[in-house]
């Protein structure tokens, strides 16, 4: 693992801001604050994707870290929100970094553990020769949220990274531990749009998706947005996470005191902290300000976590143990040498959006079906 940059939207959005959906009680929001962590997070605006955030993500890292575009052997896009149905948009990313049409491109679809997922898929193509350089992009911006709904509109934000992985034949391997239990798939989920209730040709039909459900504290939920048990996840995240680090790092044969940092999946600042005092590791350890700062960043929240806290930093030696855990459920870990890791910073988008994107991503759409060029 040789460098990683992150990029989050400018457009910041504050708990604060909110006090409406709260009843105006800003006790009430004060204690969220202080309970988990509730602070600011950052969305995307209309017409700005997760592809676009790792877009510049991987282009920062190329550029300050000298590397030849040419010289990357594949190119994996793992998100839970890509651009199209198909193609995959990591074909779309490597056209546009400029890369070889020799690159493997690929998407990957994976939640809160798919950072570890993504290296672990990344390390062991290097490892078995298929790749000398291979880029990982991983990034999450999903569609508008209801902001009456307090359970996923105040946690979730937007976020894109890269991360340049490398053959060094020096380097120690990295060690992974992944798990599944798809009995718990509808804790965390959007049931409809793809396939098992796909958007028909029957606007009619397709009415009842953007149709409101509340649940007993009057959140409203829908079936086109993504939906969270709240509770049930907290507690499979404190009764499987902890145990599972514990584990791994047993089979790993590695103690608390030979970790130098540990980067835990920032679901909310509560659960931070008390998988890092369950896993047993010192208070000190526990690092949840990325969650403040930027909410839930789902599959991106390591690799933007790492940067928030080590930005701007080479790293001459140490190892830093990665754990993600979430949405399938699925959960992992890894172990991380971190000599020679290069540690960009996290950037806001500079990118630009049109007023107009709408109507213009369909009209150019539209000249395509009629044979016509676009400008």
């Amino acid at each position: 693992m040789s460098a990683v940059q992150a990029c989050v939207p400018p457009n910041e959005i504050s708990i604060m801001d909110e006090l409406e959906y709260y009843g105006g009680n800003r006790k009430k929001v004060e204690r969220l604050r202080r309970a988990i962590g509730l602070n600011t997070r950052r969305i995307c605006p209309e017409g700005v994707t997760a592809s676009d955030l790792c877009l510049q993500a991987a282009d920062d890292l190329l550029r300050s870290n000298h590397i030849r575009r040419e010289d990357i052997d594949a190119l994996l896009f793992l998100s839970q929100t890509p651009d199209y149905q198909m193609p995959a948009t990591a074909c779309v990313l490597q056209e546009k970094l400029g890369l070889s049409q020799e690159c493997a491109a690929l998407d990957l679809s994976q939640g809160c553990s798919g950072y570890v997922y993504g290296l672990w898929m990344a390390a062991n193509l290097i490892a078995s020769g298929a790749c000398g350089k291979l880029l990982l992009l991983v990034g999450d911006a999903f569609p508008p949220r209801n902001p009456a709904n307090r359970v996923v509109s105040p946690i979730f934000g937007d976020s894109g990274t890269a991360t340049l992985l490398q053959h060094d034949p020096t380097a120690p391997a990295m060690s992974f531990a992944l798990g599944t239990d798809g009995s718990g798939f509808e804790l965390i989920a959007m049931p409809a749009g793809r396939a098992r209730r796909p958007l028909s040709l029957d606007r009619q039909k397709d009415a009842e998706l953007y149709e409101d459900t509340l649940d007993a504290d009057g959140n409203p939920w829908r079936m086109l947005q993504p939906y969270m048990n709240g509770r049930k996840i907290s507690d499979f995240s404190l009764q499987v996470v902890p145990a599972h680090i514990k584990d791994f790092m047993a089979r790993a044969n590695v103690r608390h005191e030979d970790i130098n940092y540990l980067f835990l999946h920032q679901a909310n600042g509560q659960i931070v902290e008390c998988v890092t005092e369950m896993a047993g590791f010192p208070p000190s350890m526990v690092w949840s300000e990325t969650f403040s700062r930027y909410g839930n960043l789902a599959c991106a929240s390591i690799p933007v976590a790492l940067c928030d806290r080590l930005g701007n930093s080479r790293q001459e030696s140490g190892q830093m143990l990665l754990c993600g855990f979430g949405v399938g459920l699925s959960w992992g870990s890894c172990l991380v040498d971190m000599a020679g890791l290069q540690v960009g910073p996290v950037s806001d988008y500079r990118g630009s959006v049109s007023p107009t994107y709408a109507a213009d991503y369909l009209r150019h759409w539209q000249n395509i079906f009629e044979g016509k060029e676009n400008d």
